[in-house]
């Protein structure tokens, strides 16, 4: 027979309603008697009854997560920390994946609307598309937007800071002594368009101008920048370092480059963005930019529950952004120039030469 409330709360010596509270969140309930009774939630698999649930209260407990591509680790993983949020407060995940593709990413949020509670949305629409998600807004929809956002629409948003994150990989190449920056820009999406912005101020604080031509349109995919970056060797003008949109263009980029037999980072240093969990496997691990991936799925999930149950406080407004951090890896040289510059100071005192040595991570 299927465990029910009332033989966890018997497990536990406490009363069903207790278990029903500790389950859904219930603001009386301690943090301390929560975990207790969540542990044996899972340990003893019981499974909340959705239907009869959702027809005492009018509600499905039912999240849907829309995300552009479940083939890439990213946003799996920030699936994966969602449900640890949404799982033991009594909602099941419907997961859609839109292939960065904004028609098929409006018909998926129409089906799943009318049959959810709430949506968590990181989304492929541009900033012009805006309004179709302000209009459901105003019709009741709850709607949190989770690594994208728009501008001015009053919901919800868990997101990093991407003006930040383009300021921080341009600037790492900048201290590197690299004068010559390209960017290869993703799609016209709000991440895209924040990174392009970062790089325009790392470039306007070291007083380096900016020049168009070093900027190239980019998709947000593996395969798109392996397309790039091929065009871009082709045409002979290739700089000294590229700040791609995310990873996977960055290891597209890569890949190009190799088959061109162009070393990295000796003759060209790559950046990527977003720490995909492989990027340190490449045979040149990738230099990225990080943020708490598992914090923003938690986030998103959390912050869209409290709105569905209309907890004291959710009727505000809140936006979460995380602050992004540089990873050091090999593909932009800076181990390998550290390491020179320790040769250099030690064979100064001795009086030595050395001379300089391929980098390590070069194709």
């Amino acid at each position: 027979m299927p465990v029910t409330l009332a033989d966890v709360a018997e497990s536990l010596g406490v009363s069903t309603m207790t278990v029903s509270r500790a389950v859904n969140n219930h603001p009386s309930i301690s943090a301390q008697t929560r975990v207790r009774v969540l542990d044996a939630v899972h340990r003893m698999g019981y499974q909340p009854n959705h239907q009869a649930r959702g027809l005492a209260t009018n509600r499905s407990f039912l999240i849907g997560l829309v995300v552009p591509d479940l083939m890439h680790s990213y946003f799996a993983a920030l699936a994966k920390a969602i449900e640890t949020v949404a799982r033991p407060a009594g909602y099941e995940v419907l997961i859609c994946s839109t292939a960065e593709d904004a028609e098929r990413e409006i018909a998926e949020v129409d089906a799943l609307r009318h049959r959810t509670d709430g949506l968590i949305i990181a989304s492929s629409l541009g900033q012009n598309r805006a309004g179709i998600y302000r209009k459901l807004i105003r019709k009741g929809a709850k709607i949190l937007f989770v690594d994208r956002h728009f501008e001015r629409i009053v919901s919800p948003a868990v997101v990093t800071d991407n003006v930040l994150v383009g300021q921080l990989a341009t600037e790492h190449l900048i201290n590197l002594g690299y004068a010559s920056i390209g960017h290869l820009r993703g799609t016209d999406v709000r991440v895209s368009t924040d990174r392009l912005e970062g790089y325009r101020r790392a470039l306007r604080k070291h007083h380096i101008r900016y020049e168009s031509n070093l900027v190239r349109d980019c998709g947000l995919f593996e395969g798109s920048g392996y397309v790039a970056m091929r065009s871009w060797i082709a045409e002979g003008t290739l700089p000294r370092a590229v700040f791609e949109v995310n990873d996977p263009t960055a290891i597209g980029a890569l890949t190009a480059l190799h088959e061109a037999a162009i070393r990295v980072p000796s003759e060209v240093a790559v950046m990527g963005a977003g720490a995909i969990h492989y990027g340190v496997l490449l045979r040149t691990p990738l230099t990225t930019i990080d943020w708490d991936l598992d914090k923003m799925g938690r986030e998103a999930a959390r912050l869209l529950i409290d709105a569905i149950e209309e907890k004291p406080g959710s009727a505000r407004i809140r936006s979460v952004v995380l602050s992004p951090r540089l990873v050091v890896r090999d593909s932009c040289g800076a181990k390998e120039a550290i390491r020179m510059s320790s040769i250099a100071k030690r064979d100064s005192r001795t009086g030595r030469r050395r001379e300089p040595r391929q980098a390590k991570g070069d194709y």
